[in-house]
């Protein structure tokens, strides 16, 4: 079973290719102070009431229940999202719940008559839309003159659409990013990466960076593991993509597909700059890339923006920058939005709590809480200028230029069996690239219509 490390908090594959969390973090109590008077903001990531809602005497009560997957502190972090919420509409009430097995859980509720009004979603946020149990949100965007683009980087946004329908708005944030130990660099004598660094350059930086000794790695160059948000954004680097832009096939038989993933591959057991699968089960249990990189063992690793809090807790003197190109740039979109549920006895005032939870006023919680990254422009901006220098103003531009959404099918689960088995053989060096990518084009077809 593959474990990684993300968002600051530990995942497994228990969810059948999604990802299930534990969180490793604590709570930071601090004061959230007015921001604009009256309760208004302006556009372009942040809230405005719609005419809906603008003015209401003796409104009807109502009362809302959110389904959220996490730790404590997320449930506090997104309770308090929506108190701000209730504080402006005493009518309404929003009662957090945090499920333990999620999909299981909120999928009972639903089949039961008990769904919640607003759930927390990530890569199935598509796969409830198709099955009728979360809102195609367009006609409420549309009324409440959302402007998605201005509010979220554009990269954060299509992962949660479906052939045009909207399944669901983006809340929390995050893509894929390089890690680079700062004191390894210097000592290896090697510039530290520009935001348009080669795939060439990263190459011959890990293997500077990676030292032996009598027959021994005591220092990788690079600590990666197989995780599809990792070999997804250098596919799509290369200039390819997983599946076609109608999600009915696989296109990792493209030329530029097999070329990433055999250069992820090299790294492995040609070049011998990461630890291929005997080396990490060599390493002892619970080493994975994140620990490799987090105990000063390894000078690079891809991830996402949230191992920060874990790594300046280490003291590690790292800094954070963009992934490297090829064709193009590319880092791939891993967060969670918020979808309104199709059973919702009040589906518009459910969508009023997410358009402002996901506003900057309303995403600022996330930011003072030290919860996460989030996923609007505006709050996440604010994120950045309290991350102490980590990221230089150059690299963070770039990076949310160069986000992308990775393609989501309904049968998300499904899908990435298929593709997990198949790359996993590769990855082990039991199957050729070819042979790979030609049993994934077949198999995909049955899995990405559902078939079983």
């Amino acid at each position: 079973m593959l474990q990684v490390s993300c968002r600051g908090q530990m995942f497994t594959h228990n969810r059948q290719g999604d990802l299930h969390m534990t969180s490793m973090k604590t709570a930071g109590t601090i004061a959230l102070t007015a921001l604009m008077t009256a309760g208004l903001l302006g556009a372009g990531g942040t809230y405005s009431f719609a005419a809906s809602h603008a003015t209401r005497h003796a409104a009807p009560a109502v009362h809302l229940v959110l389904t959220m997957f996490g730790s404590p502190l997320d449930v506090q972090t997104y309770q308090e999202r929506a108190n701000l919420y209730t504080k402006m509409h005493p009518n309404v009430t929003v009662t957090v719940k945090l499920l333990n097995n999620y999909d299981q859980e909120v999928e009972t509720m639903i089949a039961g008559g008990d769904a919640p009004d607003i759930m927390e979603v990530s890569q199935d946020a598509v796969g409830f839309g198709a099955k009728g149990a979360v809102l195609d949100l367009n006609p409420y965007i549309k009324a409440a003159h959302l402007n998605l683009n201005k509010r979220f980087y554009p990269g954060y946004i299509d992962q949660y659409n479906y052939k045009g329908a909207q399944y669901a708005i983006p809340d929390r944030g995050g893509f894929m990013a390089m890690y680079v130990n700062k004191t390894m660099f210097a000592k290896a004598h090697l510039a530290l990466p520009t935001p348009d660094w080669s795939w060439s350059t990263f190459l011959h930086d890990a293997q500077k960076l990676t030292i032996r000794q009598a027959g021994k790695t005591t220092q990788w160059g690079l600590s990666i593991d197989q995780w599809w948000p990792k070999y997804g954004s250098f596919i799509h680097e290369a200039g390819g993509q997983v599946l076609n832009n109608s999600e009915t096939v696989s296109t990792v038989n493209s030329a530029a597909a097999k070329t990433a993933l055999q250069f992820y591959r090299d790294w492995m057991f040609k070049y011998d700059v990461t630890p291929n699968p005997n080396e990490w089960a060599d390493l002892g249990a619970g080493m994975n890339a994140d620990a490799l990189f987090g105990k000063g063992e390894a000078a690079m690793m891809p991830t996402g923006l949230w191992d920060i809090a874990p790594f300046n807790q280490a003291k590690l003197n790292y800094e954070i920058v963009t992934m490297p190109r090829d064709k193009r740039g590319g880092t791939e979109a891993v967060g969670t939005g918020l979808a309104v549920c199709a059973d919702s006895k009040n589906p518009q005032v459910a969508f009023d709590v997410v358009d402002f939870m996901t506003s900057f006023k309303g995403e600022v919680p996330i930011v003072t809480n030290k919860e996460d990254i989030p996923a609007n422009r505006k709050a996440s901006d604010m994120w950045y200028r309290e991350q102490q220098g980590v990221i230089a103003p150059d690299q963070w531009t770039t990076m949310n230029q160069e986000i992308f959404s990775p393609h989501i099918p309904p049968t998300w689960n499904q899908w990435q069996g298929v593709i997990g088995n198949e790359l996993g053989l590769f990855f082990d060096q039991k199957l050729t690239i070819g042979e790979a990518a030609q049993t994934i084009v077949l198999q995909s077809k049955n899995a990405l219509a559902g078939v079983q």
